[in-house]
């Protein structure tokens, strides 16, 4: 039987070996099956105040992984909020002309994408992207705002559904610090799931 992939990216999957490592050296737990296996432990003695141990772990590892990055962090937060003003100019650019070529503009919660599709990735967002976006509406069968909320950011990232499809997309700035920071919100939200199991 094959083994099944965790439900996580490959990079935070780096970092739950290594907490892995610090978490069963101290604590004698598999910080990896906690995640994957919350159920075992529910009548673990102590677990609770365990947990909330290994959650410092967590906090205490990110923070030291961070720490290099003081300078990094605040320029991608900078570069995030940029592409956040540009996701509203953009979006706003893109609802105005799905609107007048009475092409349906949806904010859906998911879509299934098809393998036969085109990305168009973007770094800056300026108005000689408004003969682009024309045509990619003009194309369309509806338009599809598929943007990701980070945090109070925004990513923008719309579908272009037609005969054939196309995804226009605001770049994400390349950033270790970035990648550290979403494996940490990643496993956060992990732990989040875990807790009231161990209630």
């Amino acid at each position: 039987m094959a083994k099944q992939a965790p439900p996580w990216d490959p990079q935070t999957d780096v970092f739950i070996n290594e907490i892995d490592e610090i978490v069963s050296e101290k604590y004698g737990i598999s910080f990896r099956d906690l995640l994957l296996n919350p159920g075992k432990y529910t009548t673990k003695k102590d677990m609770k105040a365990t947990f909330q141990n290994i959650k410092t772990e967590v906090d205490n590892y990110f923070k030291a992984l961070l720490s290099g990055y003081a300078d990094e962090v605040e320029k991608v937060n900078n570069e995030l909020e940029s592409l956040t003003s540009q996701y509203k100019e953009l979006d706003a650019l893109i609802a105005s002309k799905a609107s007048l070529a009475k092409v349906p503009y949806i904010k859906p919660s998911s879509v299934t994408r098809k393998e036969q599709e085109e990305e168009i990735s973007i770094k800056q967002y300026d108005p000689s992207l408004e003969p682009l976006v024309s045509k990619l509406v003009s194309i369309s069968h509806y338009v599809a705002d598929m943007s990701i909320k980070y945090k109070n950011n925004i990513i923008g990232s719309w579908l272009f559904s037609g005969s054939k499809n196309y995804v226009l997309t605001l770049e994400i700035p390349a950033s270790d610090a970035l990648v550290i920071q979403t494996s940490k919100d990643t496993i956060d939200m992990l732990l989040g799931t875990v807790e009231p199991l161990l209630q």
